[in-house]
């Protein structure tokens, strides 16, 4: 059975390349049973459609939908589904971003890595590239992230 990564993350942007680096180092020894999980939608669920596309993983979108609930009502039911579909979460960015996802999350007992991605800081004379890499907030055990 494959194994279902959610992608947490609030509205802010992160460049792509430095998002897709540090998923490369988590789900390494889940591939290629990896269905990646996502709210859809622009900014880190889009980048999440695209590096599951790049990487030729199954991807699994849930929307929001608000026709037959209010937003709150609709937020909380695609957060209950998405956790529930889930065997782990990456969280991208800040928790207070995300709080209902983190939540359900929580509530299944979800291992969540925390991925902070730093901004670019400004290019110096001598620097190669500017841009530090990717960080695990919480490392990894023996290097991996995700359970076994």
């Amino acid at each position: 059975m494959a194994f279902r990564l959610l992608i947490i993350s609030g509205p802010h942007r992160v460049e792509y390349g430095r998002f897709r680096a540090a998923l490369d180092r988590l789900p390494a020894n889940r591939l290629p049973d990896l269905v990646i999980l996502t709210t859809g939608g622009p900014g880190v669920p889009a980048l999440a459609s695209c590096y599951a596309a790049e990487r030729g993983l199954a991807l699994t979108t849930v929307p929001i939908d608000s026709t037959r609930r209010s937003d709150t009502e609709a937020e909380e039911f695609r957060a209950t589904k998405l956790a529930g579909m889930a065997d782990a979460a990456v969280l991208v960015g800040e928790p207070a971003d995300c709080r209902r996802l983190l939540d359900a999350a929580e509530v299944r007992n979800l291992r969540v890595v925390r991925v902070e991605i730093r901004e670019a800081r400004a290019k110096r004379a001598g620097d190669d590239e500017g841009k530090p890499e990717p960080v695990l907030k919480a490392p990894p055990p023996a290097g991996v992230g995700l359970p076994d």
